[in-house]
């Protein structure tokens, strides 16, 4: 007998959709994926596609706010025209009945939520690789006046075959009026930028934020504002300056540390431009860092704390960081040799 299982805002979930032959907009829906304060997202198919794909319901409560209606459909207007090798295409947007729903491409994968380990440290270079394509995609979508605005590991998927993908575009929005203690993750401030959180107006420096706090955690094996409770997240968030990897981190470099630094900064005119200009600053501080001398080992602190992490030697060699991001300790000895050869250590 299947046990239930209770979402991660404490709701009972959704009717079993194989015993009551659930259908949204003419999709048969396959299985439940995951519920959460925005609604419910399945797998599901259509006769005609013969395809399965993500459906993602968003709640009525939620749709039947007039602002939010209007913006939400604004913003999914963007997310369709969006082309990038890195972004879930979308198929359809519309509504059965009162219920809105949006159909993506189904990508089978982890999300990097559910990856990171707490208080695990992963190699910047290697994190810095793998997230590459997130980077690109961000600045493919500002380039085309388009924000996330919810940028966070678990809109990060790594999927099984390899690739790096950014999903929920389109969702910032429905986060906006699902906001407090209770909204269950979407709009939880540990990876949103400050102007977001009190209703100004956000601009692509709003994603160089969240990327930068995606890239502390993952770092440090911390968020950078690590509290009790959301609204004293909240109230940090607001009024403290940006954490320092240091303090978490001393054997990062201090140009590492002051440029993630700048990326969280309050004031979004101090923050890197673009996404891509974040991750070009942030290697350049592992790779020269100030004060001369041979670049540092960069796997020996990994391996020290047990685990290799990322490899970013191995994402030059083979081009996939998303597998080598995901090794323990399998061709180690490989990699050393390797790098003892090209740098003649």
């Amino acid at each position: 007998m299947a046990t239930e299982r209770r979402s991660r805002n404490g709701s009972r979930p959704k009717p079993d959709p194989h015993k009551n032959g659930l259908q949204v907009g003419g999709y048969r829906v396959v299985r439940e994926i995951e519920t959460d304060s925005l609604g419910v997202i399945y797998e599901a198919e259509h006769p005609r596609m013969q395809r399965r794909v993500a459906l993602r319901t968003i709640e009525p409560a939620v749709a039947r706010d007039v602002s939010f209606s209007r913006r939400f459909l604004l913003e999914l207007r963007s997310y369709v025209a969006l082309e990038h090798p890195a972004i879930p295409r979308l198929y359809e947007l519309a509504y059965d009945g009162d219920l809105p729903y949006l159909v993506t491409e189904m990508i089978p994968g982890k999300t990097l939520d559910e990856v990171l380990g707490s208080g695990v440290r992963y190699d910047p270079l290697g994190i810095i690789g793998l997230l590459r394509p997130i980077a690109s995609a961000l600045d493919y979508a500002h380039s085309r006046a388009t924000v996330h605005r919810d940028l966070k590991p678990a809109n990060i998927l790594l999927a099984n075959d390899g690739r790096t993908m950014l999903t929920g575009f389109g969702l910032g929005t429905v986060a906006s009026f699902n906001t407090g203690p209770g909204a269950g993750g979407p709009v939880a401030p540990d990876y949103v930028a400050p102007e977001r959180l009190v209703g100004r107006e956000v601009d692509g420096r709003a994603d160089v934020y969240s990327l930068a706090a995606v890239i502390f955690e993952a770092v440090t094996g911390r968020r950078p504002f690590s509290s009790k409770s959301w609204i004293e997240t909240l109230s940090r968030r607001l009024y403290e300056p940006p954490p320092t990897v240091h303090d978490v981190a001393p054997d990062l470099s201090g140009q590492f540390a002051a440029v993630l630094q700048a990326a969280m900064d309050r004031d979004p005119n101090r923050r890197p431009a673009t996404a891509g200009e974040l991750l070009d600053r942030l290697e350049d501080a592992l790779v020269h860092p100030q004060g001369g001398g041979e670049p540092r080992n960069w796997l020996q602190p990994a391996m020290h704390r047990g685990s290799i992490g990322l490899s970013a030697l191995l994402v030059l060699l083979v081009g996939a960081a998303e597998a080598a991001w995901l090794l323990d300790g399998t061709g180690l000895s490989l990699l050393v040799k390797l790098t003892h050869q090209i740098f003649g250590r």
